[in-house]
């Protein structure tokens, strides 16, 4: 098979793997529970009962939402300490406008593109190597 065919039959199945294992896979439910659920957690252990935090959906991004009453000193400290909160990227109050935020599925294509790309590097230098030791051998 020429190279370009297989690369991009690899590129393809790389982004059909990634999107497989995002959405029915249930990665990205995995990621918004634990997410909400230690956010949920860190409001808890600073009695902010009443305030809601949850990841911004449709389309699904890392941004954290909260909701609920708080004071203005109150509101910067809860952002600050959702931003802290592993795989979240940006915070804003509802109401408010987030920062703009690359979908979560997009992010994870990129990834996989990025990584799919690494690997097709190595293989050139292991084939390129290889070619050369025949050449010194022959």
């Amino acid at each position: 098979m020429k190279r370009n065919p297989a690369l991009a039959i690899g590129m393809l199945a790389t982004l059909a793997a990634a999107s497989l294992w995002h959405w029915p896979g249930g990665a990205s439910d995995r990621f918004t529970a634990t997410t909400e659920r230690t956010m949920r957690i860190t409001l808890d252990h600073f009695e902010m009962p009443a305030v809601a935090a949850r990841l911004q959906r449709d389309p699904l991004t890392r941004t954290l939402r909260f909701d609920g009453p708080a004071d203005a000193f109150q509101r910067s400290e809860i952002l600050r300490i959702g931003r802290e909160v592993p795989g979240v990227a940006n915070t804003a109050w509802a109401g408010r406008p987030a920062p703009r935020a690359l979908p979560l599925l997009a992010e994870v294509m990129l990834m996989a593109l990025a990584c799919f790309a690494i690997g097709a590097v190595m293989a050139y230098i292991v084939a390129l190597r290889r070619r050369a030791e025949e050449a010194i051998y022959a």
